[in-house]
């Protein structure tokens, strides 16, 4: 647990000394995925609420004994929902650490899968904390609160705009440039800068490029989605 708080405030000095052990980083991966279930835990009853926005939403009128079957249902698989989301999180680890590893054989810095899978899992509790800061807002807030179902980051540029105005793409993008996103890529640059001995300036245009392909998924996603529900009535 030390080590995750000096990464998080000293990285470092917290980073040379993982240089130095050059083991895999399975403690910091099981707090991780644990702390990534408890939120996914918390993010069960704003989850239903999203149901309930976009069903009630509809074009297509949803009877309510239809909804409630569909809430009950949701409710019923709500652990196997977070089974899911831990394990999805785990993959998405070792496919984030070998999209570093590529990159970095491309601009040539030296850095080994473990390394670059070390770097990830450490640096990605900046996400994580974002995660929980988001969910925290969202309970303050009250959930009642809640009356579009996409606009449930409260921690980054989209603040600034609406879903409508923006568009689903460009919305989400903006939702992603916050605070712990800007942390993770300077924690993943020190990380790299450390394990390389490269300079921080070019880790740090790494990482900004290995960022801006990780966030064309979740737009894509985005955009596809719009378009789906469009077609079927339910925007």
């Amino acid at each position: 647990m030390n080590t995750i708080l000096q990464i998080l405030f000293s990285p470092l000095k917290a980073f040379r000394a993982l240089k130095q052990e050059n083991k895999f980083p399975g403690m910091a991966l099981l707090i991780l995925l644990l702390l990534l279930a408890v939120n996914l835990i918390l993010m069960v009853p704003i989850t239903s609420k999203i149901t309930t926005l976009m069903l009630s939403q509809s074009s297509m009128p949803v009877a309510e004994e239809q909804l409630d079957r569909a809430l009950d249902m949701l409710h019923k698989l709500r652990y196997l929902q977070v089974i899911g989301g831990v394990f999805s999180s785990a993959m998405t680890l070792f496919l984030l650490a070998l999209l570093l590893y590529i990159i970095t054989l491309i601009a040539k810095p030296v850095l080994a899968y473990m390394k670059s899978f070390t770097v990830v899992v450490y640096s990605y509790f900046a996400i994580l904390i974002g995660g929980l800061v988001n969910t925290g807002i969202l309970y303050f807030r009250g959930l009642d609160k809640i009356t579009n179902p996409f606009e449930i980051t409260l921690t980054g540029l989209n603040l600034f705009t609406t879903i409508e105005k923006a568009g689903g793409g460009l919305y989400t993008f903006l939702s992603l440039v916050n605070p712990f996103q800007l942390w993770f890529i300077i924690l993943l640059s020190i990380g790299l800068k450390v394990f390389t001995e490269i300079k921080f300036t070019k880790a740090l245009l790494i990482c900004i490029l290995f960022w801006l392909i990780t966030v064309i998924f979740p737009v894509a996603s985005m955009i596809f989605s719009e378009i789906t529900l469009q077609r079927a009535g339910m925007m």
